[in-house]
């Protein structure tokens, strides 16, 4: 089966140049380029081994003897072969295939090569013969001279041997033993029956060798005897040739090979093999002879076997394989590349069944270029550069339909899960270009912060999503990818094309605080204006940069109740020009409403009146003239007209005017609000009035009230509460009075405070005074007067303070100055 991890390949040769119809294969043995092997009428012929299994005839030797090769060995160091035929021991050129020399012994049973010789002459050969005498001699043969080196006699005769440094292991027809060279000591391991029981040894390691053995086991011995190792079980039939290339021992029988794992001691593999005869190990290569046939036994790498698997859609074994033959190698990472490989191809496999959750696993554990998938969308096209897949890609996906939502669906969550995975970097433009065009199927828009930290190509997104009429979703990406810009000025397209529609206009308000250049501001307002105006002025608001405001203003003439809005927001700048500019908009607004008879146009007039009312106080850079002359156009404006008017002068006859001509109370007390710093009495003037009406129009009692409620500091509360009827409750100013009280312990508290430091400083200087007039000043005949210089003598005389300079009192022009110095003592 493909999935065996040996099999068998003939080395294909024409027999019939070299061998009788009833010729068979006795020994093999060679080099990496030419295999000899011996026959069984004497025959030796050199195969030169070609690729793809063939192999040419080059030469047949006749051995005098005649009679079956019973042994070849190469010795390709000193290039001959050694063969033993009818008991005589031959030297053969590997290269002409003539005989070079023939031993003058004609009893040898069985020879073998040291294989792992000690000797300073790297062309020297260390050979044991086992002859029929019950001797063995270790020989050493350097170029055409031969020497005996030791001889070892044997209790009977030798029918197989083995050979490695200084360690000779051989069988009797009874029993085997290991002799050691350098100690000349022979030690026997165990007996057997050669009956059913073939006499094996293979060389395993340095003085370390493999021996056939009794049921069906094959034992492991040492120059120190019987191994420690567990044994091999061959199985009851009778092993008939072994050899071992590391870590396998090949073993043959009637019936099958059967391949172990050495340090195991345990079968891999068993394959069947009729009348097999003979195994051999030419440097590194077993050979198989069944007659007159010659296969060569191949390891399968793993990897084969696992394409094997995958070739017959036995997915889950061949993962199972690699997994178990990558550990085996120590996770070697040339084997790690091995596995990997097969893995792409396992989630391909998986890719073309549909079975999308363990494709996508399998392809991350694998880190698979997630192209060699998208490759297989061609229908999608996406904006992205060719690139080239692997060569086994088609192969093994074939024809896939990709064009069903669950493949769709597929792509786009794998590409979700690799995109920020460290391996996929290199491509990551690539994968989130493909993605955001998967995305673009499903809506309108991008949804915010769904794909963290996009990388895709702007511009091949956008020609593929015109391409498309996927423009919205191009808008939210752009948004999305931080371009701005880009995303507005395409947005001003679509409303030139009449398709800027209300869930995109909202989409750009909400990013317009993105937008971090006053131009594409004002440009994006042109048109944001034309599709909502109410929201995109209350936009403006949450934008993180300064715009001129007169430009905005401009953009908003064509919307006048946004205007307002807008302008009453700008209040706080303090601006003569837009505040200017409100006034005369309220005044208009309050015109054009006053004709309608409708209560609510009304009730939004009166509204605009008061806000009107309001901004004359309110802004400090008023045009006043100008405001002025608008308003008196009109009739309607004259109490406006008055409070403009004593705005300047917090007049108590602009008072009179609103209560007395116009009875405009609002306005009054609006006034009273803004200019009692200015004018104390303003509020009093307005309470007494309040109070004349309460006598006519008892409803007004609650407007006192509140208006008592609403001033604070009126500077003389006890007055004003004074001049209350006396049949009103306190309850109906009890806020009032509370103030009032709070201010007036608050006036004492600080008359205490001031009385106290006055008190204090008092004493301060009291005590000063007093302890410098105490100070004595003797005046002698020497004592001078320090602005004329002369003796003070008899005349009346000043002392300065802190000081002890002394005048006549003549010469002082000032009380308060210093006559020397000339400044305030």
């Amino acid at each position: 089966m493909g999935t065996d991890p040996f099999r068998l390949r003939e080395v294909r040769f024409d027999a019939s140049m070299c061998m009788a119809s009833n010729e068979q294969v006795t020994c093999v043995d060679g080099s990496s380029k030419f295999l000899y092997f011996g026959t069984t009428h004497g025959n030796i012929v050199r195969l030169e081994l070609h690729e793809e299994d063939h192999a040419e005839v080059r030469d047949v030797l006749q051995l005098p003897t005649k009679s079956a090769a019973v042994q070849l060995v190469a010795a390709s160091a000193v290039e001959c072969l050694i063969v033993v035929s009818a008991s005589k021991m031959f030297y053969v050129d590997m290269n002409s295939l003539q005989v070079l020399s023939a031993g003058t012994s004609s009893n040898v049973v069985c020879i073998a090569l040291n294989s792992d010789p000690v000797t300073e002459d790297p062309f020297a050969l260390q050979i044991a013969l086992a002859t029929s005498n019950r001797m063995i001699l270790a020989c050493e043969r350097s170029g055409k001279n031969s020497y005996v080196r030791q001889r070892i006699n044997t209790e009977e005769n030798v029918i197989a041997i083995c050979y490695s440094r200084y360690c000779i292991c051989y069988a009797t027809q009874c029993e085997y033993f290991v002799y050691s060279i350098t100690g000349n000591a022979t030690l026997s391991l165990f007996p057997y029956q050669l009956e059913s029981t073939k006499p094996l040894i293979v060389n395993i390691d340095t003085e370390e060798f493999l021996v056939s053995g009794m049921q069906g086991l094959a034992v492991f011995a040492s120059s120190d005897g019987v191994s420690s190792r567990p044994p091999l079980v061959w199985g009851s039939d009778r092993v008939v040739s072994t050899v071992y290339h590391s870590p396998y021992i090949f073993a043959l029988n009637s019936t099958s090979l059967i391949v172990f794992m050495c340090n195991e001691a345990s079968e891999v593999h068993r394959m069947t093999v009729i009348e097999g005869t003979l195994l051999s190990n030419i440097n590194g290569r077993i050979f198989l002879c069944v007659k007159d046939q010659i296969f060569m036994i191949d390891e399968v790498s793993w990897f084969d076997r696992a394409e094997t698997l995958l070739a017959q859609n036995s997915v889950e074994r061949a993962l199972k394989l690699a997994e178990q033959s990558v550990l085996s190698a120590s996770y070697d990472e040339e084997e790690i590349l091995k596995m990997n490989r097969l893995k792409q191809k396992a989630a391909l496999i998986y890719f073309r069944d549909e079975v999308f959750e363990e494709c996508s696993d399998l392809a991350i554990s694998c880190e698979m270029d997630p192209r060699e998938l998208m490759f297989h969308y061609a229908h999608f096209e996406f904006p992205i550069p060719p690139f080239q897949v692997s060569d086994f890609n088609v192969d093994t996906v074939g024809e896939v339909d990709t064009t069903s939502a669950k493949h769709l669906d597929f792509l786009e969550e794998h590409l979700l899960r690799v995109r920020d995975l460290h391996w996929s970097k290199p491509y990551k433009q690539d994968l989130d270009t493909a993605l955001v065009c998967l995305l673009s199927r499903r809506g309108n828009f991008l949804e915010e912060n769904s794909v963290p930290q996009l990388l895709c190509s702007l511009d091949e997104c956008k020609r593929w999503m015109c391409d498309r009429d996927r423009v919205p979703f191009y808008v939210s990406l752009a948004l999305e990818c931080g371009n701005v810009q880009d995303a507005f000025g395409t947005c001003r397209q679509l409303l030139n094309e009449g398709r800027l529609g209300a869930n995109l206009h909202r989409l750009c308000l909400k990013n317009f605080s993105k937008i971090t250049d006053p131009k594409t501001v004002l440009d994006s307002l042109e048109f944001l204006l034309q599709v909502g105006a109410a929201s995109t002025v209350r936009s403006l608001e949450n934008l993180s940069i300064e715009v001129d405001p007169v430009e905005v203003v401009k953009h908003l003439e064509p919307y006048r109740d946004q205007l307002i809005f807008y302008l009453e927001r700008m209040k706080p700048l303090q601006m003569a020009s837009l505040d200017t500019k409100l006034a005369s908009l309220y005044v208009e607004e309050i015109v054009q409403l006053s004709q309608s008879m409708e209560n609510d146009q009304k009730e939004i007039a009166k509204n605009y009146r008061t806000r009107l009312r309001h901004l004359l106080f309110e802004s400090c850079n008023l045009d006043n003239e100008k405001v002025a002359h608008d308003m008196k156009r009109w009739p309607q404006f004259t109490v406006e007209s008055v409070l403009l008017e004593g705005k300047t002068q917090a007049s108590e006859e602009c008072l009179e005017r609103l209560l007395n001509d116009y009875h405009d109370y609002d306005a009054a007390e609006l006034y009273c609000l803004h200019m009692n710093a200015k004018n104390k009495r303003l509020f009093r003037i307005l309470l007494k009035s309040y109070l004349k009406v309460v006598k006519t129009q008892p409803e007004f009692k609650s407007r006192v009230v509140k208006m008592l409620q609403s001033i604070n500091e009126p500077g003389d509360e006890l007055e004003i509460i004074s001049e209350f009827p006396d049949d009103w409750p306190l309850q109906a100013f009890s806020s009032f009075a509370a103030k009032a009280l709070s201010t007036y312990t608050y006036r004492l508290h600080c008359d205490k405070f001031k009385t106290a430091a006055l008190s204090m400083a008092m004493r301060h200087l009291t005590c000063e005074l007093e302890g410098s007039t105490s100070a004595k000043i003797e005046i002698d005949d020497h004592t001078r007067c320090a602005a004329c210089g002369t003796a003070i003598g008899s005349e009346e005389v000043a002392l300065y303070p802190h000081s002890e300079t002394l005048v006549h009192r003549s010469c002082t022009k000032y009380s308060h100055l210093c006559p020397k110095t000339n400044t305030i003592a």
